[in-house]
């Protein structure tokens, strides 16, 4: 019975510790977007020509620096996650809300 519970405790720690270390490394920064590198502001740009850029946020995936960018063009909003070396991981594009 000793065992069971000492590898219950073991287990909930290893949880714990695992559950933390994934929220660490997936946090969001916000930056300026004059610190986006070129390559993700040239992705951007071809994938939603005349797009106006309006904020930046980087964070860590699974040991991959990802940029997310928000902009807007024509009445609609745009979210896109980028690579730091320019490959489009995600778009997503949505009607702007009329009270903003």
């Amino acid at each position: 019975m000793k065992m069971v519970t000492l590898f219950n405790r073991i287990l909930i720690i290893s949880i714990t510790t695992s559950a933390t270390v994934l929220s660490i490394s997936a946090e969001e920064k916000d930056i300026p977007l004059t610190e986006v590198p070129e390559a993700v502001l040239k992705t951007a740009k071809a994938e939603v020509p005349g797009i106006k850029l309006l904020e930046a946020e980087v964070e860590e995936e699974n040991g991959v620096t990802v940029y997310e960018l928000e902009g807007v063009k024509e009445g609609f909003e745009y979210e896109l996650e980028i690579s730091k070396d320019g490959k489009l991981l995600e778009l997503t594009k949505e009607r702007k809300k009329e009270n903003e």
